[in-house]
């Protein structure tokens, strides 16, 4: 029988050493890797089959949970195991026998981590012995360790939202047109998630879930066994709604806009349906749209959307049935040219363009705080906006109006 390869990860070189060490003894079962951070283990989970990763949770560069998010996405029949300060004989069993995430308590004992590694590989050896990394048990992971994080949940069926932890505690969450517990409960019933890390956002988050995790999670379970495993139907007593909004997206492979030095630089951030760096201010998808809301008292409107620069929707109030999505991507596109193209004239940045058609007026917005008009950067709101008004509509009001909100949303985007 081959030796398994184990990779362990520890930014503590004593630790590393005194593993390695004892691990010698075992040299016919067992192949050891070693890496200083996440970063590191990335590179060795790329040119080595490995059969368990051990890993920290604290590590500078890529810290464990970012690496057990990259694990999950690149290499999700992997096991893992965990090293914390902090673990507790309740924390073993809420996580369950039939996760691969696994976790012992620090200063290490030898003796029952070879007894873990063991057990580990004899579940991995047994047909669907081991069903991957779980949300309820990578959350769990969070609150234990009081991490400060904003976390993107992903689901099968296009489904995704925002889960916001302070210190461990989770305080908001966002899913389509639901914030707070009715939105943490619908993205904690989702099965086969894909996990990534968001940028934290820069001003105060409010706190509008009072529950502790583990009554969130329970919650979650009960609606799942209600629905008997419909996922359509899960935590829909909250927001019925929801399912529609929660699509509306387009698909965009472009990610420029994605946040830097996380696992969402990686590839294991799914490039579909992206939720745009911005929505992160408030949580609050149902914030923006109530300032968009404000449009209705122009003559003629019919829709308005807001959109990232690379042409995402973020959200929209449309009276018309316009397709939005897919107008606001092309509007992008002609507002970039525009751009391009008074820029090169020398007449400085164009931030309008506005088209007439036969039966609607369509006038792009762009709202970049960025020197550069095809830059985005952290801390400065870019923005784009689509507004759709009937030919005899007022014009005038509607540029006006537009001015006036693009400023107003400008603090939720930066």
């Amino acid at each position: 029988m081959q030796p398994k390869t184990i990779l362990i990860v520890d930014d503590e070189a004593s630790l590393l050493f005194s593993l390695k060490e004892g691990l010698k003894t075992y040299s016919d079962r067992f192949h050891l890797l070693t890496a200083a951070n996440g970063k590191e283990a990335v590179a060795l989970l790329e040119a080595h089959s490995v059969d368990l990763l051990i890993t920290d949770l604290k590590m500078p560069e890529m810290d464990g949970f970012e690496l057990l998010v990259h694990l999950k996405a690149h290499y999700p029949a992997t096991p893992s195991l965990v090293m914390t300060a902090f673990n507790t004989p309740e924390l073993e069993a809420r996580l369950g026998e039939m996760s691969s995430l696994k976790v012992i308590e620090k200063p290490i004992d030898f003796d029952e981590l070879i007894e873990t590694i063991t057990q580990v590989m004899k579940m991995r050896d047994t047909v669907g012995g081991i069903t991957g990394i779980t949300l309820s048990s990578f959350l769990q992971l969070v609150e234990m360790e009081g991490k400060t994080c904003l976390l993107e949940i992903r689901g099968e069926q296009d489904q995704h939202g925002l889960l916001y932890f302070t210190n461990g505690q989770l305080i908001n969450a966002a899913m389509g047109d639901l914030n707070g517990e009715a939105a943490a409960l619908q993205l904690m019933a989702l099965d086969n998630v894909q996990i990534g890390f968001r940028d934290l956002p820069k001003r105060k988050v409010k706190q509008r879930i009072k529950k502790k995790l583990m009554q969130l999670l329970m919650e979650s379970a009960q609606v799942k066994d209600e629905a008997g495993g419909n996922e359509s139907s899960r935590a829909m007593d909250h927001k019925p709604e929801a399912a529609d909004q929660r699509d509306s997206t387009p698909s965009d492979p472009n990610r420029a806009a994605e946040p830097t030095g996380t696992v969402a630089d990686a590839d294991s951030q799914p490039a579909a349906n992206p939720i745009p760096q911005s929505i992160k201010g408030d949580l609050s998808m149902a914030e923006i749209k109530e300032i968009l809301e404000k449009f209705k008292s122009v003559d003629g409107f019919q829709a308005v959307g807001v959109f990232s620069p690379q042409g995402e929707l973020v959200a929209e109030v449309n009276t018309s049935g316009h397709k939005l999505s897919e107008l606001g991507a092309l509007a992008n596109d002609v507002l970039l040219k525009a751009q391009k193209t008074t820029e090169i004239m020398g007449v400085g940045r164009g931030n309008m363009v506005h088209i007439q058609a036969p039966k609607a007026q369509i006038v792009t917005r762009c709202l970049n705080e960025a020197t550069d008009f095809s830059a985005t950067n952290s801390g400065r709101a870019h923005i784009h906006m689509v507004l759709v008004i009937e030919a005899e509509g007022s014009l005038a009001m509607g540029k006006m109006k537009m001015d006036a909100v693009i400023q107003e949303l400008a603090p939720l985007f930066r």
